[in-house]
């Protein structure tokens, strides 16, 4: 199947714009306000999103593994996974979107999202079920988060920030031990390998065979998958990946553009780290 089949099959959501502010960099919404939400068809975004259920009952479909969705219920969509969820009831809760962007300022070191298992390459449970109490005590923070995304003071993007990153450690201290990984089909499980290879070894690679290689595929195998699951190509997933990098070093480092420069044997030169206000 080719990447235009399955780009036209699965539609690409690839910027989030609920606030109408013309450009996306976080965006926060109630569920019960939109009439196009849920999405029952399946489709990517090209951004973290984050599904909070306060009332909602029906299932969603996450890489083509179907969740229950109920109340109290958390999911968390990583950029190019296939999703689609429906509710029989209106649902009520909170759609956060996060632009890579905005994701690469929270965490600024690479092996920094590891820790958070629902993000996580290797397989995470995209989903998690709170009980009531668990729910009730998180519910303030997503107000807090709300208020402060919504009155748009000054510094409002860093309050935010931290706030973000409160709630999805808090969420992380919730997650069940047992429910790290979870079993993939073959496409996915590949994908996620060559995701982790690529965090470790994007500057020292500079060639897709060197990748299908190291995981004992051809390069037609690995490019197989990676349009049946994500619709884009080794070369485009390991390009992104730099660009990711890039985006951390400007926004952590005193380093200038002209100075970032990605090769073989990473050529970047020792970043010079600057204090981040959250």
């Amino acid at each position: 199947m080719s990447s235009g089949t399955i780009d036209s099959t699965f539609p690409t959501f690839e910027s989030s714009d609920f606030a109408g502010e013309g450009a996306f960099y976080f965006d926060l919404v109630r569920l019960e306000s939109r009439n196009d939400i849920p999405r029952g068809f399946p489709h990517r975004h090209g951004y973290y999103h984050l599904l909070w259920m306060t009332e909602a009952q029906g299932t969603h479909l996450v890489d083509f593994e179907t969740f229950e969705v109920r109340p109290h219920s958390v999911f968390f969509i990583s950029p190019g996974q296939l999703h689609a969820w429906t509710s029989s009831i209106k649902p009520h809760g909170f759609v956060i979107n996060v632009s890579t962007e905005f994701f690469a300022q929270m965490f600024p070191r690479a092996d920094d999202i590891a820790k958070f298992p629902f993000f996580h390459a290797t397989g995470g449970m995209p989903a998690m079920y709170l009980s009531r109490a668990e729910h009730e005590a998180l519910v303030p923070l997503l107000h807090a988060l709300e208020r402060e995304y919504r009155d748009r003071k000054v510094g409002r993007f860093d309050v935010v920030r931290s706030y973000l990153l409160i709630l999805l450690t808090q969420l992380r201290r919730l997650y069940p031990a047992d429910e790290g990984v979870h079993p993939l089909d073959p496409y996915y499980a590949l994908t996620r390998r060559l995701t982790l290879l690529i965090e470790e070894r994007y500057l020292q690679f500079n060639a897709v065979g060197q990748y299908a290689q190291a995981l004992n595929v051809s390069e037609r195998q690995l490019n197989e998958a990676l349009k049946r699951t994500t619709g884009k190509t080794a070369s485009r997933l390991v390009q992104e990946r730099i660009a990711l990098e890039a985006k951390r070093l400007l926004s952590n480092t005193t380093l200038s553009t002209a100075e970032i420069a990605f090769g073989p044997r990473g050529s970047t030169p020792p970043p010079k780290p600057v204090s981040t206000r959250w």
